[in-house]
């Protein structure tokens, strides 16, 4: 019967452990990723995507969205995460492209 019980419990930590996955965070960016988050907002991969929500006096902020995640095996479910980083940590070059595509999806709508 202690078989059972343990078994049971795997089970049940095996199944929860895709739902941690699915919580949605915020983090802050590093220098790479801010490469791939641009990556991402050009909308070449239709796997992930980002999009600049805004900039603050002292922040910038982008929502980074992506179908390939640990619990993507069990769910279609988007994994969701804002990254920040201060704005002298990004070039005005960037931010001109994070607004940029911001702007072509946008117009699409």
């Amino acid at each position: 019967m202690r078989k059972w019980t343990r078994s049971y419990i795997l089970a049940a930590i095996i199944l929860a452990v895709p739902a941690i996955s699915f919580a949605e965070s915020i983090e802050r960016a590093s220098h790479t990723d801010v490469e791939m988050l641009l990556n991402a907002a050009s909308g070449m991969n239709s796997a992930y995507w980002a999009s600049l929500i805004g900039e603050t006096r002292g922040r910038v902020y982008i929502e980074y969205e992506t179908a390939i995640h640990a619990g993507s095996l069990f769910s279609k479910d988007m994994k969701r995460v804002v990254y920040w980083l201060p704005r002298s940590e990004i070039t005005e070059k960037q931010l001109a492209q994070f607004k940029a595509y911001k702007d072509k999806y946008e117009s699409r709508q």
